[in-house]
């Protein structure tokens, strides 16, 4: 049973989720299977054996808090079966609206959001299709606010179906955010869409799109006023930590508000992006355009390459899924099981860089590290998900 002090732990916004097992049989509470997976995810294990295994490692004590069944004397953790049976039943748009409850009380506070796509390479259904999810992350916490499967595509390509599933998901995945009401909203060229930006203001926000060739008068017209630009609004140079020198440049107008076919354009803006890698000194150019409805007086020209810069990262998301728990090869595939998964990736990865914000590790601490760490110290992982007394020390919010 959970304490008072346990109440908003992890397992406390998991005992929410409908159990989809009959009564009958059933050994180990949901929120009990769940939570472990979630701690086992945060620790790096990939699968389902992965996860089994984590949790036969447990002491007493661990699985006491995580409300394992008392047998014989004894707690006993849910079996590799059993945690693959919950994950592949249990209703993701559930586990996503307890992981939205838990970001709202314990999560940090985002200004911009992020919207992207990513395929499960090879999560094939039984007719052959990959399982591609959106997903929504906070720019300055890195937390998924939530996601949407997007439809089942076929392994080579149909780039097509892929574009219209994720335009026509995008409202839909925006409508599960309760309040999006003063924040930024960032996409690809992909979702430059009208009727997604109008949604977006219907709801008081705003909107910060990337503009490429599938609006090619639109293009047109930004390439032109921008075609002799000349002294740059601001300018940034990244220091070298990554062995390369990123100078960023951008130009802005609001001349181009009242011409362009676009609803509601407070701004236009022309980034310039130069690359030197300094072990070779190889050079890489490139300019993206793109128009914002957030005015000069809401957003000037830093503040719009700093929220270009930062939806990218989006794509470092998902780039450290891939990376740290092979996603693009995971085998998980039946029922639910693939859409469950990524979200608990996802929200562990979120946890774990916030963390990393507010201990001031980003530059000195890899997620890798920290997922080594925590692999080695099951008190810490009791502390990241409030399952100790003194959980306090590590609040995100």
């Amino acid at each position: 049973m959970l304490s008072a002090k346990q109440m908003k732990s992890l397992p406390y916004f998991f005992k929410e989720i409908p159990d989809p097992r009959r009564a009958q049989g059933r050994r180990h509470q949901l929120f009990c299977v769940l939570a472990i997976a979630a701690a086992a995810i945060l620790c790096g294990m990939e699968g389902y054996k992965a996860i089994s295994d984590w949790a036969n490692n447990l002491g007493k004590k661990a699985r006491r808090r995580f409300g394992c069944r008392r047998e014989d004397g004894r707690y006993v953790v849910p079996s590799e079966s059993v945690i693959r049976d919950c994950l592949v039943r249990v209703g993701p748009e559930s586990l996503d609206n307890a992981l939205k409850g838990w970001k709202k009380d314990h999560g940090r506070q985002d200004n911009s959001i992020a919207i992207d796509g990513k395929t499960m390479k090879n999560a094939i259904d039984e007719q052959g299709h990959q399982t591609h999810i959106m997903s929504a992350i906070g720019h300055e916490s890195k937390e998924c606010f939530t996601q949407i499967n997007v439809g089942t595509l076929p392994p080579k390509g149909d780039e097509e179906a892929k574009r219209t599933n994720e335009i026509g998901m995008a409202i839909p995945l925006l409508e599960a955010i309760p309040d999006i009401a003063g924040k930024t909203i960032t996409a690809d060229a992909l979702l430059t869409q009208r009727k997604i930006a109008e949604y977006i203001l219907e709801r008081g926000g705003d909107y910060c799109f990337t503009v490429k060739e599938n609006w090619p008068v639109l293009l047109a017209d930004i390439k032109l006023f921008f075609q002799d630009r000349q002294e740059p609004d601001y300018t940034v140079t990244d220091p070298p930590d990554h062995g390369r020198i990123e100078t960023r440049k951008i130009w802005t107008t609001t001349e181009l508000n009242g011409f362009l076919d676009f609803p509601h354009v407070g701004q236009v803006f022309a980034i310039e992006r130069q690359t030197i890698v300094k072990k070779t000194g190889k050079c890489s150019f490139e300019v993206a355009y793109g128009i914002t409805s957030k005015p000069p007086e809401q957003a000037d020209a830093e503040e719009i390459l700093y929220t270009n810069r930062l939806h990218w990262g989006i794509e470092s998301i998902h780039y450290i899924i891939d990376w740290n728990f092979d996603e693009d090869r995971s085998r998980i595939r039946t029922g639910c099981g693939p859409e469950n998964i990524t979200r608990l990736r996802r929200f562990a990865i979120g946890l774990i860089k916030s963390k990393m914000i507010s201990k001031g590790l980003k530059c000195r601490t890899s997620v890798a590290q920290m997922m080594r760490q925590l692999s080695f110290n099951v008190r810490q992982v009791l502390d990241f998900i409030k399952m100790t007394e003194n959980s306090g020390a590590y609040t995100t919010a």
